[in-house]
């Protein structure tokens, strides 16, 4: 999974290019990995995916911009204060709903 999110650093949609170089991140890991032959188990020698060369994604997957966490309110013109003292009212609210 971290492969395919360092992938979107370079190539945005999932092209041919993108599967190109995910596969091969993903293998520079496994040859990298000075653990992998100590303690990985490989459950199968088969490729778990294979696309297409003219394989496109489709919109299957949308970008965007997210935060982890995020209650998707928009905070644009608040301080950073602000935005931190509007979560920890939330939380001590949920706490106090929770009791």
């Amino acid at each position: 999974m971290l492969c395919h999110e360092l992938t979107h650093n370079v190539h945005g949609p999932h092209d041919s290019n993108f599967w190109s170089l995910c596969k091969k991140l993903e293998k520079e890991v496994i040859t990298l990995d000075p653990f992998a032959s100590q303690s990985a188990h490989v459950l199968s020698n088969e490729e778990v995916f294979e696309p297409e060369e003219d394989h496109v994604d489709g919109g299957a997957w949308e970008g965007g911009t997210y935060t982890l966490g995020g209650d998707g309110e928009s905070h644009e013109g608040l301080s950073r204060r602000d935005i931190l003292a509007d979560a920890a009212m939330r939380r001590m609210q949920r706490e106090k709903e929770g009791s």
